[in-house]
């Protein structure tokens, strides 16, 4: 499908327009997830994985033991705040310009480049997700993506599940989306073009957003599934490339988001929540492409949260061979992200970031790029009630601590995020209000500001 090529060239409004504008859309568009719908169709038959045993080296199955439980010290408001930090959406001029932000080189945000909605980022520009089975790619350039779509009733309503894209250091990307009760997938090609879409599996949850990764040469799609005769929950299977459908979930646990991170080589870590009214259980499994078919670890229960405030979407992001899952989640004491940092051994290290005031809708996302592992994230500027929000960008340290958080962007408000690698930088696109902006991180200052890919 071609690429739009037409820029939105209006200013982003004042930081209270963004506001009311924000709720508008919310209120247009519904953020809630659609309710389970009796089967209409017998799922694809499971396949049996093999067990990840120590024909696999380093793969101990012992199981999980969250040893090391702490707290952080809340995040700061911007240490280089006068200046070095991004200033409203649309604030900037109208060149990009590098911003050192203490450790962090940023660049943007500026113009807006869409009209706001469900995005993803990849190694080479942005998917954004339209309605009617569509999508629309805008590649990196030398002054940041392409402008994407421009269409004013997009910001009122938009597909709510994204697009995830599979690639790796071979060029062959793929990109998947849930349409209805089908994971599709396309090809995807250097030059952003996207092939004809084919159904893969047919017992998708409609309006969820699948998790793609390539490892070991093939593609693995994790998805929510619809409530079956195994399993009367939704639950998270996963599409193996070859034709295979392999369950995650145990028989009797549900799954409401879910999120794979390549872990090195073959490896590949999912993690996934099962928000429920009175907890909210983090799962993990470890698992390895094989010749002739995929190993896989026992499913562990590596955290257990409180009751969920609204709809919490996990995010996973490598940290050396290790795979740290982020949840905002409400705790005893107040309102947190939370980093599940996994090993290969299935052992699980818990740390929390606490935030001034509790957040419905809290994004986050999180990226590996020159051996860091990058954490970006939207949180409440002070702790009085409907206080705006500001971004932020952190990495995680060998032990999955939080560290060096300093605010990028003053957005009021964030409904969509996406984050993802492309050479020695992190892009990041974020939706405030009815727009989306994007920003370039640089690895620790080292990347110059302004490139592309």
């Amino acid at each position: 499908m071609a690429v739009e090529v037409r820029r939105d060239g209006a200013r982003a409004r004042a930081r209270l327009a963004v506001i009311c504008a924000a709720a508008v859309a919310l209120a247009a568009t519904g953020c809630r997830r659609a309710a389970p719908k009796k089967d209409q169709a017998p799922p694809p038959p499971a396949a049996q994985p093999q067990p990840l045993d120590s024909a696999s080296a380093d793969s101990s199955l012992e199981p999980t033991n969250p040893d090391e439980i702490g707290n952080l010290a809340p995040a700061g408001s911007g240490s280089a705040a006068g200046g070095a930090a991004a200033g409203p959406p649309g604030a900037a001029t109208s060149k990009r310009k590098g911003k050192r932000v203490v450790r962090f080189l940023i660049d943007g945000p500026e113009q807006p480049i869409a009209v706001g909605g469900a995005a993803t980022v990849y190694s080479k520009g942005v998917i954004w997700r339209l309605s009617g089975n569509a999508a629309q790619v805008s590649l990196f350039g030398q002054n940041g993506p392409a402008p994407g779509p421009d269409a004013p009733e997009r910001a009122k309503k938009w597909p709510r599940g994204r697009v995830a894209v599979a690639e790796d250091g071979s060029g062959v990307m793929h990109a998947y989306w849930v349409e209805g009760q089908s994971l599709m997938r396309s090809t995807l090609d250097a030059e952003g073009k996207l092939g004809g879409p084919e159904a893969v599996a047919g017992d998708a949850v409609n309006g969820s957003s699948p998790s793609a990764v390539r490892a070991g040469g093939r593609d693995a799609v994790a998805y929510l599934a619809m409530p079956n005769a195994r399993n009367a929950e939704r639950h998270a299977r996963m599409w193996v490339e070859g034709g295979s459908v392999i369950d995650l979930s145990p028989e009797g646990s549900g799954a409401t988001s879910i999120s794979l991170v390549p872990v090195g080589g073959a490896r590949v870590m999912a993690t996934w929540l099962d928000a429920r009214q009175a907890m909210s259980p983090v799962h993990a499994r470890r698992f390895e492409a094989r010749e002739g078919g995929t190993a896989m670890a026992p499913d562990e229960v590596v955290f257990v949260g409180g009751p969920p405030e609204g709809y919490p979407e996990i995010a996973a992001v490598r940290v050396g061979e290790s795979a740290s899952a982020l949840l905002p989640l409400s705790t005893e004491k107040g309102f947190a992200l939370h980093g599940i940092m996994v090993d290969w051994g299935g052992r699980a290290k818990i740390r929390a970031l606490p935030y001034p005031n509790g957040m419905d809708i809290a994004p986050v996302a999180g990226a590996y790029a020159c051996g860091e592992s990058f954490v970006v994230y939207a949180r409440p500027e002070a702790k009085e009630p409907g206080s705006p929000q500001v971004l932020e960008v952190a990495t995680l340290n060998a032990s999955g601590a939080i560290e060096a958080q300093e605010v990028v962007a003053y957005p009021g408000q964030v409904l969509e995020l996406s984050a993802a690698a492309a050479g020695d930088s992190v892009w990041v696109v974020y939706t405030a209000g009815t727009k989306s902006f994007a920003m370039r991180i640089g690895c620790s200052g080292k990347g110059e500001a302004g490139k592309g890919t």
